[in-house]
């Protein structure tokens, strides 16, 4: 027989197998040193780049190695004495291993800094004016591969079968979409893309324990010595800033602390970015960009809000353009405004809030209405969403990572290398947890108002989500059950129908609340836990909420509703709920409540109140009360392990890193002091409120004709307001209406302690009236409104909650006075207009004369109401009424 020929040798199998062994030279092809230098740059943990481009060859090596300003895992300082910014994704290479991603974790320390989005300002403009290639993909997250473990009572869905092939094609398809998303959001002003800088996501987790606090004891009072931080310049230094032609120039946005520097450092970079349409258009470098052309604007808002998007998790972002694409659309259609347009990651609402949102600021929204309440939603729920699976991810890949080195070292043939990896990457760099595992406390007035979060939540996560106990949550928090016996009878029709019209007349914004079709109860406590990197396993009966039925072997997310309280993420209840399962009545004194169990509460790192302007009408107690028991230290230790709590919780500094997030339709001083209080966050604060014009304020929608005066109360103090409006009201109205014995007036009075007050003092001088309140039986209330229209009763005291829970239409009135501003702009035309309804000419000629005088408004207020006077006569107005040396003002 003829020289056999050499066998060929076959390579091994698989996508990374080979590009593994490709970069080892175990198998076919001689590969030069540096063209296996150049192999090494990666984008992600899977894919390699043909080449190293210049910028990864200015951050390589001699070596072969990225310099990322460390040498044994710590930070060299340059000559300059400034740690070097590094994008943690685009520029940096990475290993088959975990290794080089945990380096990276435990590198970042937020995005606050100026000099990374400095950066990545100079490198759109070197994009722009170069005329360079289209960027990168952006990396996915191989989150198939670290999937092993998990926390707790995750183990089980850990435990199936991942199929890392199809992952991969679903990621890289993501990856190209998102890329896609981005490169079309940040053309159309000079820059043709928007280059990767840190993740805030990720830096969150590897925060440092602020030194300055470590000698204060827990709850302690800030001291005013120097070598402590000082807190309060971080909200002293509040400054407004620019959103020309972004939003409406009645909105004002305030930043201050690390997010006013980002700002004031983004826009000096940012004027040397934009390329002008005139050559000779000056524009002048004012931090606070007073002078700042719109193009520059735009321009800086959508890098500030695009940069941290590309680190969301793909399977948020693959399905954030379709969900959030109704609301963008309806918002183009009323302002016609061009940033809506379709194709465009974010509105500009979401614009200005989603890079306060993404670095963990503290916000105070308070200007929320029906027409962007859903665009924020679905932005607060995508945060919440990328926050916990970010955080599960990262302790899945520690679970692992450090169950990988603890068997390497226990191993007999393990290398001393191995053996003492764990020990010389130090303990620090594990610590991916708090004291127990809930991260997010969401509170909501209404089971209606929850569900409705919930289920963008999970049209968010899209196909991917696998949702357990999801029929129990649509029948106890989805829209109740209507009963349809199809019965004939016309009387029953008759009811329906008038009650159907009855309701329509209470308006849209009530009927979302207390509607027929939706689910008013405000006791309620929800648990929720999320486990990513689960496979969508066929065997598996899982309910698909997306509907397609055919994702074997794909990459989703596990949702758990109902779960324990400490075996949950998210914990989304109302305050009321919540307070029962954290207080207890004190059996020595019935009216002492005592926190028992909040230990789950120690470890909250978003509290998002959303309706606070609903929860006020409630009790606003109750939200202080549970904000008060957020991250305290945990009085059962047992089950906690400290290796893997965080640094800044076990110094007592997790309120310091907590971010707080307020959504309401208005501002109110219960609110801001509130926000004031447990606004702690050290990353600075955010605040959107909106300026109401004279020709937008709410009296202008009143249709009748009537003078409408407002009376100032004179007082010192905001503890005696009260005291100075019932003293007023005894001394110089109610005289006036007992000696004209004055029929059909009506006393609207917002405060229930008001209520309380007057009643007394009514029937205390013996005047003859009846009270309409939330407290009181409809019996009451129809038997007191009857004799009201009759002119059986000569006053009615009418209260603020009571219209806000039910919406009586009250007939008779002719004479108003309202004890207090109402919260609600809308309450004050809508009482107004109540004026003569019912009174027809046969009853008033039946009146005596006093009866028919001429319908009048009085309106009592004193300088501390001055948020609820700027919504009802505008701001301007306001300033008048408020500070203007007369006490009485009259609009006809």
């Amino acid at each position: 027989m003829g020289a056999s020929k050499s066998k060929k040798k076959n390579g091994p199998k698989g996508k990374k197998s080979r590009a593994k062994a490709k970069l080892d030279q175990v198998w076919g092809e001689h590969v030069d040193a540096e063209a296996r230098k150049a192999s090494k740059v990666r984008i992600g943990k899977s894919r390699l780049l043909p080449a190293a481009s210049k910028e990864n060859d200015r951050l390589t090596t001699n070596d072969g190695d990225v310099n990322m300003g460390r040498s044994g895992g710590k930070y060299h300082e340059h000559g300059n004495g400034k740690k070097p910014s590094y994008d943690a994704r685009a520029d940096m290479g990475s290993s088959d291993d975990d290794d080089s991603d945990d380096e990276l974790d435990e590198g970042m320390n937020g995005f606050g800094n100026g000099g990374s989005l400095a950066s990545l300002l100079k490198r759109i403009r070197h994009h722009s004016d170069a005329g360079a290639s289209a960027e990168k993909k952006v990396s996915a997250e191989s989150d198939a591969e670290e999937a092993e473990s998990s926390e707790d009572d995750d183990s089980s869905d850990n435990g199936r079968n991942h199929s890392s092939k199809s992952l991969e094609s679903d990621e890289s398809e993501d990856e190209m979409e998102v890329a896609e998303n981005i490169q079309m959001a940040g053309k159309g002003i000079g820059d043709d893309v928007i280059p990767k800088v840190e993740d805030p996501y990720e830096a969150h987790f590897s925060k440092p324990p602020l030194p300055q606090l470590d000698s204060l004891p827990n709850g302690h009072p800030k001291s005013s010595s120097s070598k402590h931080l000082q807190l309060t310049p971080l909200v002293a230094n509040i400054r407004k800033v620019n959103t020309k032609n972004l939003l409406s120039s009645s909105t004002e946005v305030q930043m201050s602390g690390p997010l006013l520097d980002l700002w004031d450092q983004s826009f000096n970079s940012v004027n040397d970015c934009v390329k002008y349409s005139k050559p000779d258009e000056k524009t002048t470098k004012s931090t606070n960009g007073k002078d700042a052309s719109p193009q520059q604007i735009q321009y800086l808002w959508r890098a500030l809000a695009l940069a941290p998007y590309q680190h969301i998790k793909q399977v948020l972002t693959r399905n954030w353009t379709s969900v959030n694409n109704e609301a963008l659309t309806q918002r183009a259609k009323k302002d016609g405004n061009k940033m809506t347009a379709e194709g465009n990651v974010f509105s500009p609402l979401q614009m200005v809030l989603y890079p306060a949102v993404s670095r963990y600021a503290d916000v105070l929204l308070t200007m929320e209405n029906r027409q962007n309440r859903d665009e924020i939603s679905q932005l607060l729920s995508m945060h919440v969403l990328d926050h916990v699976l970010t955080s599960r991810t990262r302790v899945q890949r520690h679970n692992r990572r450090i169950k990988e080195l603890t068997a390497s070292s226990e191993s007999q043939t393990a290398n001393a290398d191995n053996s003492t990896d764990l020990l010389d990457e130090g303990d620090d760099r594990w610590r991916d947890q708090g004291y127990t595992r809930p991260k997010v406390l969401v509170l909501f007035p209404t089971r209606g108002t929850c569900w409705i979060f919930v289920k963008q939540m999970i049209r968010l996560l899209g196909d991917a989500a696998m949702v357990d106990n999801m029929d129990r949550f649509d029948e106890e928090y989805g829209p109740p059950a209507m009963s349809e016996d199809g019965s004939d009878d016309e009387e029953e029709d008759t009811a329906r129908v008038r009650r159907k019209a009855i309701l329509k007349q209470k308006g849209p914004e009530w009927n979302e609340l207390f509607g027929d079709d939706v689910n008013d109860d405000d006791d309620f406590k929800l648990g929720m836990s999320l486990t990513p990197n689960v496979v969508k396993s066929a065997g598996k009966k899982r309910r698909n909420v997306a509907g397609n039925a055919d994702n074997s072997g794909a990459s989703g997310v596990s949702v758990k509703l109902f779960a324990e309280f400490y075996r949950s993420d998210i914990i989304l209840s109302s305050p009321i709920g919540l307070k029962m399962v954290t207080t207890k009545k004190d059996d020595d004194d019935e009216d002492e409540e005592t926190p028992t169990d909040v230990d789950f509460l120690s470890s909250i790192d978003i509290c998002l109140v959303t309706r606070s302007d609903v929860l006020l009408m409630q009790n606003w107690d109750h939200v202080n009360g549970v904000l008060d028991c957020l991250n305290q230290q945990p009085k059962q230790i047992s089950d906690i392990d400290f290796s893997r709590v965080r640094n800044y919780f076990l110094e007592g500094q997790g309120a310091h890193w907590r971010q707080l997030i307020l959504v309401s339709s208005f501002a109110d001083p219960h609110i801001l002091s509130t926000f004031r209080r447990h606004s702690k966050n050290v990353e600075g604060q955010l605040k959107i409120k909106k300026k109401i014009p004279s020709d937008k304020a709410s009296i202008c929608d009143v249709m009748v004709r009537v003078k409408q005066v407002f009376q100032r109360v004179t007082c010192q103090s905001v503890t005696e307001v009260g005291s100075s409006r019932l003293r007023y009201f005894s001394d110089h109205v109610l005289p006036k209406l007992m000696r004209l014995k004055q029929k059909h007036t009506l006393i609207y009075i917002q405060s229930y302690f008001d209520f309380v007050a007057v009643r007394n003092l009514l029937l205390k001088r013996e005047v003859d009236f009846v009270s309409v309140t939330e407290y009181a039986r409809i019996s009451e209330v129809s038997r007191g409104r009857a004799r009201f229209l009759q002119g059986r009763k000569d006053i009615m005291l009418y209260t603020g909650r009571a219209h806000f829970f039910l919406r009586h239409k009250i007939k008779g009135a002719r004479h108003l006075i309202f004890f207090g501003l109402p919260e609600y702009p809308e309450f004050y035309p809508a009482v107004v207009n109540m004026l003569n309804e019912g009174l027809s000419d046969k009853v008033q000629e039946e009146e005596d004369d006093v009866s028919r005088m001429p319908m009048s408004s009085l309106a009592l207020y004193s300088k501390f109401d001055a948020h609820q006077l700027e919504r009802i006569v505008g701001t301007s107005h306001c300033d008048r009424l408020v500070r203007g040396e007369k006490t009485s003002y009259m609009f006809c």
